[in-house]
């Protein structure tokens, strides 16, 4: 059996790359976890296809009415989080527009939760997996120096957290029920 040498993404970076070792802790910590978020929600949500379809086609299985109020409660934070950081009070600020929104990602749609004019709770978890979508097509494609990442640590964090409560939402073969929680205990 051949064995497996071992990499250190963060040394490598330090060493190799402009802004390396301007990256903090919290900032690989926040995109570690995110990116590992990110692909257990698209593989257990979007059947490894994301897509606006797709998190339509989710939201279908979303019962408020049968979900934990631990969950709730957490996807409400979630969406509180992003509308102080995405509306000021001339409307919404640099921060938004730099989720660069493609023609089909519902902006005008985000835009309405976030103002609070649409608030049907599957209507706002549509909203929130846009807004992470965003988030993580950013991450992964968009224009961005490493030291950028450190700013980005909330962000990545809510949405990680925002990642988990979906998947507790939306009904799932791949994932324990709160009754399986319990039962196994």
């Amino acid at each position: 059996m051949q064995v497996a040498h071992t990499f250190n993404a963060t040394e490598w970076i330090a060493q190799n790359a402009y802004g390396g070792i301007e990256l903090s802790d919290e900032a690989r910590e926040a995109v570690s976890s995110f990116t590992t978020m990110w692909n257990f929600f698209e593989s257990t949500i979007c059947d490894n296809r994301a897509s606006i379809a797709a998190f339509e086609r989710a939201c279908e299985r979303f019962e408020p009415d049968h979900t934990p109020p631990q969950t709730i409660e957490t996807l409400k934070e979630c969406l509180a989080f992003w509308k102080f950081r995405y509306r000021t009070p001339e409307g919404f600020g640099h921060r938004f527009d730099a989720l660069y929104f493609r023609p089909n990602d519902r902006r005008n749609y985000v835009e309405s939760v976030l103002e609070g004019r649409e608030t049907d709770p599957k209507g706002n978890l549509l909203a929130l997996m846009i807004i992470i979508y965003r988030l993580r097509n950013n991450l992964f494609h968009g224009i961005k120096t490493l030291e950028m990442l450190n700013d980005q640590v909330h962000n990545l964090i809510n949405a990680s957290r925002c990642l988990a409560a979906v998947m507790e939402a939306i009904p799932s073969h791949l994932l324990f029920t709160r009754q399986q929680i319990v039962a196994n205990r």
